[in-house]
């Protein structure tokens, strides 16, 4: 029997599962932080507030990332952006001036790093979810909806970087693993 299944067939099982879990999504959550700020800190100016079309413009989509964020952490706390500007908002129509900079954004993001660290940390995996039944059965299914969510998001971030850089940037992804 190898070390993963030994793990779940211990006497304490659910705290065991528990703590396995943690430990697994920590640092997959704090890559895609890593990231998300890599991603958003390589925008220029003008490409933050104008590429793409419509709503999935970066700063748009950004914003849209931390909403989901602070939506599925259950997160009730009264934020603003390090610029004053106000977080509660509509991310699609908030005019362009009510936006978040880069450095609002990087600075979010950090925080809402710390949040889900915390939120991952006092999950228990296992229980009934009653808040968002279109992400799964159990809290376990909040945490991969969250992540899969997320990334989603961040391909598409990624996409219009490339298409504003005509493809000449790093590889976010991978950079990131490195900075474990």
């Amino acid at each position: 029997m190898d070390g993963t299944n030994a793990v779940f067939r211990t006497e304490n099982h659910r705290s065991t599962k528990e703590a396995f879990l943690e430990r697994e999504f920590l640092p997959q959550y704090a890559h895609t932080w890593r990231v998300f700020e890599r991603l958003v800190n390589d925008f220029d100016d003008d490409a933050w507030l104008h590429a793409g079309r419509r709503a999935v413009r970066p700063a748009r989509l950004a914003f849209h990332i931390l909403h989901a964020a602070k939506y599925y952490l259950e997160d009730v706390s009264d934020l603003h952006f390090a610029s004053g500007k106000p977080f509660e908002v509509n991310c699609e129509t908030v005019k362009e001036e009510n936006l978040p900079s880069r450095a609002d954004v990087i600075d979010c993001i950090r925080r809402f790093h710390r949040k889900t660290e915390s939120w991952l940390s006092g999950t228990d995996f296992s229980a009934q979810n009653t808040a968002f039944p279109w992400a799964g059965a159990t809290k376990l299914g909040v945490v991969v909806f969250l992540m899969r969510h997320s990334l989603y998001h961040l391909g598409e971030l990624s996409s219009l970087l490339n298409e504003s850089r005509n493809g000449d940037v790093q590889d976010h992804y991978v950079k990131a693993l490195e900075e474990t």
